[in-house]
C-alpha cells in the first residue's frame, strides 16, 4: 500500500481472497473511475449473487462464495 500511495495514488484495502468476489465483472467497482471513499463505497454495494457477466463454469452455483 505505502508503493501504491508513493506513485500517486490512495491505495484501499479491499480485503482478503474471500471478498475478491467484490471485484468480480457487474460489481460496482468493477472498471469504475472511483476515488478511495467511492471504492469502499463500491465494494460494500457489491452484491454476492453472480451476474451473467461473471463467466465461471457450468457448475459454478448462484453465488460467489461457493464457486466450482
Amino acid at each position: 500500500m505505502k508503493l501504491v500511495d508513493e506513485i500517486g495514488f490512495d491505495p484501499v484495502d479491499a480485503g482478503g481472497i474471500d471478498d475478491s468476489w467484490r471485484q468480480q465483472p457487474a460489481t460496482p467497482v468493477y472498471t469504475g473511475d472511483f476515488d478511495a471513499a467511492g471504492v469502499r463505497a463500491a465494494l460494500q454495494k457489491a452484491d454476492p449473487v453472480r451476474k451473467p457477466e461473471w463467466r465461471a463454469t457450468d457448475k459454478s452455483p448462484d453465488t460467489f462464495e461457493n464457486p466450482a
